[in-house]
């Protein structure tokens, strides 16, 4: 049985660029955000999330949809669904350098065209995020392929 995470993400959209997050000593990056914590909301947890990696209060938006996602760590197996928001903040602006306020995290805008190039993941999210995520429809998308075996 895989190790399940329910996350939480924020996209964080400036100028056509948006805020991507790496960890240390991992090739690919990722959405802000993180998992969410017994009897917490998703919105909620987004709030919390960014406080806690940015130092910063954030507006919490609309719902633009979710994508799971299945890999191995250390040869166990691991399933994750990440709900995705828009996500507000005066302080997180192209015009700033976001500041970690955990060590082992570092935090970065990249140009949607470009999103290929830092390995965004789960992997689905850069076409997504390139399009504009502007569609009033949640969308949905995953890496699993439809034949393979439940999570």
């Amino acid at each position: 049985m895989p190790t399940v995470h329910l996350l939480s993400r924020a996209v964080v959209r400036d100028a056509n660029h948006v805020l991507v997050v790496r960890a240390d000593g991992h090739p690919h990056t990722f959405l802000p955000g993180g998992h969410r914590e017994p009897g917490e909301g998703l919105e909620a947890c987004l709030r919390r999330e960014l406080h806690e990696e940015l130092g910063v209060r954030a507006e919490v938006g609309r719902y633009l949809g979710a994508v799971e996602h299945r890999w191995r760590h250390e040869g166990e197996r691991q399933y994750e669904i990440n709900h995705c928001y828009v996500a507000t903040s005066p302080a997180l602006t192209i015009g700033t350098s976001p500041q970690a306020q955990e060590e082992y995290l570092s935090f970065g805008w990249v140009a949607v065209d470009r999103l290929a190039a830092v390995s965004l993941q789960p992997a689905p999210l850069r076409a997504l995020l390139a399009d504009g995520a502007e569609t009033t429809v949640p969308w949905w998308a995953s890496t699993l392929r439809s034949d393979e075996e439940s999570p």
